[in-house]
């Protein structure tokens, strides 16, 4: 198993979710474990609803690779990882099973108690790494396990742009730089669009906002 000591001054803050992206549970288990893999991660979610816990979060895993949050770089060092069975798009994308949302909501509810971590710190790995990563997908529904991500509230007039959304959302500003339309595609599959390109359409701004604002 591939795993770090957290420094002292790095305090979990996040949960990241993902999916294996792997043909079998038991490939993706075994990855996972495998200290020549160069990943790991705290939890892996089976179809059938099975939490198999393969690292005390005390401990960093090597679930998030390169990755940005907001300002703060290198997201391993301030989350949990948690895996959730599926073939991914390479594989054959397909649904989350219900047990699956019954089982990470309770693995959730509870990491929230227990190191205080609000609605708005889960995250996918899509975000944290748009321009490489597509998981968990626009097949995850987070309404499924009760979480809202966004509480902004309205301020005057709809004048925001694209970009100011995206900082809102919590892309880090070199990634709204360099990777807008993978940032862009990221949304949507937040939004679980169906159709996931870089379009910038007047529907997508105003799911967007909708998205943000309560």
């Amino acid at each position: 198993m591939n795993y770090s000591v957290r420094k002292k001054n790095k305090i979990v803050k996040y949960i990241v979710i993902h999916y294996t992206g792997m043909k079998t549970l038991k490939l993706a288990y075994r990855k996972l474990s495998d200290i020549g893999s160069n990943v790991s991660a705290h939890y892996l979610i089976s179809r059938k609803g099975i939490i198999l816990n393969l690292l005390c979060p005390k401990y960093k895993a090597w679930h998030a690779g390169k990755s940005k949050w907001r300002n703060e770089i290198n997201i391993n060092d301030y989350s949990i990882g948690i895996e959730l069975e599926n073939k991914g798009h390479n594989f054959g994308y397909t649904n989350y099973s219900n047990k699956q949302y019954e089982s990470l909501k309770k693995l959730i509810f509870f990491l929230k108690r227990n190191f205080s971590i609000s609605d708005r710190n889960i995250i996918f790995h899509s975000d944290i790494a748009p321009n490489r990563k597509k998981d968990p997908g626009e097949k995850f529904f987070i309404k499924k396990i009760g979480i809202s991500r966004f509480d902004y509230k309205k301020k005057g007039k709809n004048n925001y742009t694209i970009n100011k959304m995206l900082n809102l959302y919590g892309f880090h500003k070199s990634y709204i730089k360099q990777y807008k339309k993978f940032c862009i595609m990221s949304v949507k599959r937040s939004l679980n669009y169906s159709k996931i390109n870089p379009s910038q359409s007047k529907k997508f701004y105003y799911d967007f906002y909708n998205l943000l604002f309560n």
